[in-house]
């Protein structure tokens, strides 16, 4: 559906364009061919017909719609000279003679700039190589319709026309001279603005190169230097010169400095001169070396400063000292000598301008030196100073006082500097310490605190006031070593003594060092020492015969350093009571599961004690009296006691004798009857036997036990027959007898009336709680003739 509205519309159009009698048959073209022409210049329109001669036409000119002329029977239309007014599109419709057709062109656009474009030339290099040649090219605003001109001017300004409305815009040249172009409208005569001028140098076979004047390997701020530049096989010819640098420091014009000169001077030099130099050389204005390769120039910022050495600080007799005075590249420098009598006198010059850097001397002083530049007058800075002294025969020495190398922190000491007798000199001193920060000139160094920062080595030497650098020899030297606070150290030869006696006690102080005196304390420490006259010190050792706690500490020194105290150590006198374990109760043997008690018997004084045992069970005793123990595997072994007095528990009994407790299980008695034979209504003895000591508190109990009938023992028909005979069961049930409730004291119990069968039995008991043994063997009795 659109598709075929699109055709109708189509056609539409086209008739409607017929009937108006317009076809685009013709064409509108400018001469020049160009879509931008320029004020002042002329320019022609043409109506180009397709398919009709030109003169069956009349012709008419439109701008911007608008009619541009009457209509004319020429299809060219002409613009003299271009304004920038006439901008705008411009279209031409030719009418034929003889129909009402009419052909429309097309619509151009003329673009009119008011200046005159300005012609460019560009070089396909900057200079023409030796033996060779460049090509320049000549451009007017990238625009086309044109020819152009060649000109050359001479160094007298004269200019001269080298080619003329050529028509291609390159240009070959093999010669160096100025050069320039203009651009013409083809078949026009409409100009360009000329070009500006290009200068073309031609390169010649000499080289350049950049030398420093001097050829100094480094370069320092304040410097009059200059850089050079030199041709290479220039002969005769007068050259002129050009520079060029990366520095911040540019070539300038003036006296001796203008670039056109073939030396280029740097004076005072500064960092900004940094970088890097090149140079060429002009035979005439358009012949020329290439430029050299780039010259490095660094200037250091600072001065140099020598530094001076001396083989020896000391003239000894007659003899000389070597002073050396080094700077880097020492070639490059002369040098100038001072001398100074004192560090505040004024420097007296010995040597000028030396071109050798070591010098020998005789004579004591303060000396310093400086470099000279070559011949200029370029100085480094003064050098260090050097003391040479003169040594007097004289030799110093370092004494302490105390005399002592080891001290502790916080003592006083005094370090002083002796030099032999010698009333004609007065002296100034210099000392070596370790933690100076001053330099001391007296012959004492008080050390009023000392701390580790004093430990170290001194040594001293003395000066001749009226001549500082006439000294004795150093001293040797001396080391003092600063320690913590020491601690005392008491110890006893004994820590008892008998009746009448004494303990020798003694007092050290580590690390060994002398002057020590000794302070003993007794008790509690206080700030006075023992006097009394059981106390008796002789140096670091005393003698003490009575009991208590004893300190000590060292002393030495105006005033009196103290260690610290001593661990404290105490003396105590002998008892002469002596310890026992004793067992209750106390019978010969003894038997696992028994209970006793265990008691510390302190024989030989009423005093009030306090008790410590040992054993060798698993088990420890407690440190009392007496305690109960019941006999067993973890209990059994020896035990001891002993008794320490109270309040003074040093004072002990000493260890009783071993008491030894048994781990054995008593033995199980064994049941007799008496007599053999027994009848019916008889009586008969029991007897318990195989107990130890049956009188060691020792109860016997008597017991039946469960009977039984006859047919429940048929095999004991024969045992009836011969009296009794002992059976025994794997478990029985006992009674006790009656008389037998708490036991009997004695082994043997009599049954009385014996009519029937039965069982006996007996075990054994004492204690509280009662032990008893393991129930003896069972007997049975049987009357003879029952059945």
């Amino acid at each position: 559906m659109g598709l075929s509205l699109l055709r109708v519309l189509s056609l539409f159009l086209l008739n409607t364009l017929l009937s108006c009698g317009l076809t685009e048959y013709a064409e509108l073209t400018f001469e020049p061919n160009s879509t931008t022409l320029y004020s002042g210049e002329h320019v022609d329109l043409t109506c180009h017909m397709r398919e009709a001669n030109v003169s069956e036409s009349y012709y008419e000119f439109k701008w911007n719609d608008k009619p541009l002329v009457p209509i004319t029977p020429t299809n060219v239309l002409r613009f003299p000279e271009l304004t920038p007014d006439r901008n705008g599109d411009y279209q031409c419709i030719a009418h034929h003679n003889r129909s009402e057709e009419s052909k429309q062109s097309n619509r151009a656009t003329l673009s009119v700039s008011a200046h005159r474009p300005r012609a460019t030339v560009r070089a396909s290099r900057t200079s023409i190589p030796v033996g060779g040649s460049l090509t320049l090219t000549c451009s007017v605003e990238e625009s086309a319709g044109w020819s152009y001109d060649w000109f050359t001017r001479s160094p007298d300004a004269e200019e001269t026309a080298i080619a003329t409305n050529p028509e291609h815009n390159s240009l070959s040249i093999s010669q160096g001279g100025s050069y320039w172009c203009r651009g013409r409208r083809t078949h026009s005569d409409f100009f360009s603005e000329k070009s500006h001028v290009h200068h073309i140098d031609r390169t010649l076979s000499n080289r350049s190169f950049v030398v420093l004047q001097h050829n100094w390997t480094q370069i320092f701020s304040g410097e009059t230097i200059s850089v050079r530049c030199e041709i290479q096989g220039g002969g005769d010819t007068q050259w002129e010169y050009e520079w060029r640098t990366t520095s911040s420091h540019q070539p300038v014009t003036g006296p001796n400095t203008a670039p056109t000169h073939s030396e280029y001077r740097l004076g005072p030099a500064s960092v900004f001169h940094s970088g890097e130099y090149w140079c060429k050389a002009r035979a005439d204005w358009y012949s020329s070396t290439e430029w050299s390769e780039a010259f490095q120039l660094r200037v250091t910022p600072d001065k140099p400063r020598p530094r001076l050495t001396a083989d020896n600080t000391t003239i000894t007799g007659k003899g000389s000292v070597a002073l050396t005075c080094s700077v880097e590249n020492a070639a490059e420098w002369r040098y100038d000598w001072f001398r100074r009598t004192s560090a505040s006198s004024a420097a007296q010059i010995l040597r000028y301008n030396e071109t050798d850097d070591e010098l020998s001397i005789s004579e004591e002083g303060i000396y310093s030196c400086r470099g000279r530049r070559g011949d200029t007058s370029f100085l480094t800075e003064d050098s260090n100073r050097v003391s040479i002294e003169n040594r007097v025969s004289h030799k110093a020495s370092v004494v302490l006082q105390p005399d002592w190398s080891l001290v502790f922190s916080g003592e006083r000491i005094t370090v002083r500097c002796e030099v032999p007798a010698d009333e004609l000199t007065e002296w100034e001193y210099e000392w070596t310490k370790p933690n100076s920060t001053t330099a001391p000139t007296h012959n004492e160094h008080r050390i009023v605190n000392a701390s580790s920062s004093d430990s170290g080595s001194y040594r001293c030497l003395a000066k001749d006031k009226k001549n500082l650098n006439s000294t004795t020899e150093w001293s040797d030297d001396v080391t003092l070593t600063v320690s913590e606070r020491p601690v005392a150290h008491l110890s006893a030869d004994h820590r008892a003594f008998p009746v009448g006696g004494s303990v020798l006690l003694t007092c050290s102080v580590g690390p060994a060092s002398p002057g020590w005196k000794y302070y003993w304390f007794r008790g509690e420490k206080t700030s006075e020492p023992l006097t009394d006259e059981d106390f008796k010190s002789h140096g670091q050792s005393a003698s003490a015969s009575r009991e208590g706690l004893y300190w000590c500490r060292g002393g030495r020194g105006d005033p009196v350093y103290y260690t610290q105290y001593s661990h404290p150590v105490r003396i105590h006198g002998i008892v002469h009571n002596t310890a026992a374990v004793t067992l209750q109760p106390n019978w010969p043997s003894r038997y696992r599961g028994e209970a006793f008690t265990l008691r510390c018997e302190i024989q030989g004084g009423d005093s009030e004690w306090e008790y410590e045992w040992t054993a060798t069970s698993s088990q420890a005793p407690p440190n009392t009296k007496e305690f109960r123990i019941s006999l067993g595997s973890d209990l059994s072994g020896s035990y001891w006691c002993q008794g320490r007095l109270k309040g003074a528990r040093q004072n002990s009994t000493g260890w009783s004798a071993p008491l030894t407790l048994p781990n054995a299980a008593a033995p199980p008695p064994v049941l007799t009857v008496s007599p053999s034979w027994l009848t019916p209504g008889t009586s008969g003895t029991l007897t318990c036997g195989g107990v130890p000591h049956p009188t060691a508190g020792w109860r016997f109990y008597w017991y039946r036990a469960d009977t039984i009938s006859l047919d429940q023992a048929p095999r004991c028909k024969q045992s009836i027959r011969y009296g009794w005979r002992d059976i025994h069961y794997p478990k029985f049930s006992y009674e006790l007898l009656p008389g037998s409730d708490g036991g009997t004291e004695q082994n043997s119990f009599i049954i009385q009336d014996l009519t029937e069968s039965a069982g006996y039995s007996c075990r054994a008991g004492r204690g509280d709680p009662v032990f008893y043994t393991e129930y003896s063997n069972t007997t049975w009795v049987w009357p003879v003739g029952l059945t």
